[in-house]
Formats: structure tokens, C-alpha cells, sequence
């Protein structure tokens, strides 16, 4: 069984695409979207669709979201994707998947190619930045680890992957990526939202 887990904060205007790709794509047997206490109408976009919505009542941060959707998940293979992702098509998913499936990685992350040229070009320099996944969820063990990672989510499983010896293998997804905290907050707090994911990326690296 394949679970899609998607967390998601404030995603209202963008959580919807993500979601319409998703219900065409056949070998899905469930899409879990964590709502991390959103203000805006997330939970309402989200419950227009055949899929299950873990609503917490207050912003508890990506890792947190990630770790509930992991737990609440009953698929041995987890799909996990960002809210704000543009472009995104069932030959991305299966190329993404397919890896894992067919017992050749124990986890995939996909980089963006051919998309936009900053976050193409951010992929390139960090690709293992990367929140699109694909993961055997037998190798994942105590999930307490992700729970406070907050943005260094990625990293964690990076870590993890790394002192497990997990099989991991690189994705290009071409023609796709995903909508820029500074323009979903305006550039002044969308820079100030990407300075404080930097910090978590860098406290989960040291």
C-alpha cells in the first residue's frame, strides 16, 4: 500500500492543485493531510477532497505534522509531499515511487529540473533539502526524531538514512516545483519565514 502524507500550513490557495493531481493517480491508497494549525481555509479546501485531514488546533511545526501523518498512516510505503507544489503529474509520483516499489532504494528524494531557475537552482546546490519522498516506512523506526525537527525535517531523515545505511536514490522531477515563501508572505516575512527554516535546517545539522 502507498500512504501520501502532506503537511500543511496556511496552504489554502495552493493545497487544492496539489490534491486534484493527486486524486488521478491509481496506485494511491490513501492521502493524509496533516493541517498544522492553519489560519487561513486550508481544512476547508482540503475537505473537498476524498482524503483524510488530521486538524491540529495549533502550529506544532513540519517535523511534528510529518510524524503524525507517518503514525496515522497504513501504507508500507510513505509519499511525502510539500503543499505548494506546481506541476506536479502521475509520471512524476511513479518515478518517485517506483524505486521503493521495486525494492531498489529505500528511500528516493526527487529533485526539481527544468522547473524554475531559483528553485532548480536551489535543488542543485542542496538536493537533499528536498521534502518530495519516498520512503519504506519499515526502515523509519522511533519517529520521535522527527518530532521537533520543525524545517529540518529533511535532514533528519537524511541522518537517519545515513546511520541505518538505507539505499537512497535521486529523482529528477522535470517540470515542476513549488510556490516561494516570499511569495505566498510578501518578500519582507517571506524572508523572515526562510531565515527561521534555514536556522532549523542548520540546528538539525550540527
Amino acid at each position: 500500500m502507498i500512504s501520501v502524507v502532506i503537511p500543511a500550513y496556511n496552504e489554502g490557495k495552493n493545497i487544492g492543485r496539489v490534491l486534484e493531481s493527486l486524486k488521478e493517480i491509481k496506485n494511491i491508497n490513501e492521502i493524509i493531510v496533516v493541517n498544522d494549525g492553519s489560519s487561513d481555509d486550508t481544512k476547508e479546501q482540503v475537505l473537498k477532497y476524498n482524503v483524510k485531514l488530521i486538524n491540529l488546533n495549533i502550529n506544532t511545526g513540519k517535523g511534528n505534522a510529518v510524524k503524525i501523518g507517518i503514525e496515522n498512516a497504513s501504507g508500507d510505503i510513505i509519499v511525502l509531499l510539500d503543499a505548494d507544489l506546481v506541476g506536479l503529474t502521475e509520471t512524476h509520483f511513479n518515478n518517485l515511487v517506483y524505486p521503493v516499489l521495486n525494492n531498489k532504494a529505500d528511500m528516493t528524494v526527487g529533485i526539481f529540473s527544468s522547473g524554475r531557475t531559483f528553485t532548480d537552482l536551489a535543488q542543485k546546490v542542496a538536493p537533499f533539502l528536498s521534502g518530495q519522498r519516498a520512503i519504506r516506512k519499515s526502515v523509519l523506526g522511533d519517529l520521535k526524531k522527527l518530532e521537533f525537527t520543525n524545517f529540518g525535517v529533511e535532514i533528519a531523515l537524511n541522518k537517519l538514512a545515513k546511520e541505518n545505511n538505507w539505499k537512497v536514490e535521486n529523482v529528477l522531477l522535470e517540470n515542476m516545483t513549488h510556490i516561494m515563501k516570499e511569495e505566498k508572505l510578501g518578500f519582507f516575512k517571506g524572508f523572515k519565514a526562510r531565515m527561521k527554516m534555514y536556522y532549523d535546517i542548520i540546528r538539525m545539522w550540527i
